[in-house]
């Protein structure tokens, strides 16, 4: 009887045919750590090589598209920036807007695009999807040294703007843009595994998307009645606040921020759950 005993307590795995909806394997994270961080200096190499300019490109890449808004958004069609230069206004935008929409295409293809890996190791899966949004974390600061060397030099030549102790909000405006990529691209992955077809239609919604969300426009050029259905995006008070914080333009929205973290902070839930229920059902698809 003692024997049984000491074997039974000695069990560090259990198998079971049922999981449950609320074991979200959050603290594997921490223990993997290691193992994430080599998926984020192994992204980061290949992300370049191959290229001839290399790393540079993280900076022409965000410089380019602001120079097309600019001469398109800015030049022909003659949309309002509230008085903000207009690469500063476009630049804010895009490299949000990019941070958002690589995260979360990167974070949606996580059982196709890593099906060899998951079919010959184990680790938590979980991994993946983390080390995505830390791989596009890092190249967020990179491409921001761009926003800060053009934001000074209107700062110091021109006189403009004034920043506050609202920069503290910055780090905060990450974490929640990372946290809405990573719920969204956690409950599609599940789905485009399964069925092909939701790809092309994520990308397509996902073209759209980007006119719902005050990239190449300011809020303040929205009619009224429709103001509050732009603010339901969890980006519009994002990118927003960004702008106040750097530019003045308008008082900061805490309540539609709020609004935000809340909608946020479903659908990263939502995603986790349904990620972590469906995690070996999808690898048996694959």
């Amino acid at each position: 009887m003692n024997n049984k005993e000491n074997v039974s307590s000695d069990w560090e795995w259990e198998i079971n045919s049922t999981r449950s909806w609320f074991k979200l394997g959050l603290k594997d994270l921490y223990f993997y750590r290691g193992l994430i961080l080599r998926f984020v200096r192994r992204d980061l190499l290949a992300s370049y090589q191959q290229t001839i300019i290399g790393p540079l490109w993280l900076f022409l890449q965000p410089l380019l598209t602001t120079i097309i808004y600019m001469v398109v958004f800015g030049n022909i069609v003659k949309i309002s920036t509230d008085g903000i230069p207009k690469i500063l206004f476009y630049l804010s935008g895009s490299i949000i807007w990019n941070f958002f929409f690589d995260s979360l295409s990167g974070t949606m293809y996580t059982f196709i695009t890593n099906s060899h890996i998951f079919s010959k190791a184990y680790f938590p899966r979980l991994v993946m999807p983390a080390s995505i949004i830390i791989t596009q974390m890092v190249k967020l600061l990179i491409q921001s040294l761009l926003f800060v060397v053009i934001y000074f030099f209107y700062h110091i030549s021109y006189g403009m703007f004034n920043l506050s102790v609202s920069l503290l909000l910055v780090p905060y405006l990450i974490i929640l843009t990372a946290a809405f990529a990573m719920g969204a691209g956690l409950l599609i992955s599940v789905f485009t595994a399964k069925y092909r077809d939701v790809d092309t239609f994520i990308q397509y919604i996902l073209r759209l998307f980007m006119f719902a969300t005050p990239v190449v426009f300011p809020s303040s050029i929205v009619p009224a009645k429709y103001e509050f259905l732009l603010w339901l995006n969890p980006l519009t008070p994002v990118i927003e606040t960004f702008r106040s914080i750097f530019f003045n333009s308008s008082d900061i929205r805490f309540d539609y921020l709020l609004l935000a973290t809340v909608e946020v902070a479903i659908l990263l839930l939502l995603g986790l759950v349904l990620f972590k229920k469906r995690e070996i059902e999808v690898m048996d698809i694959i």
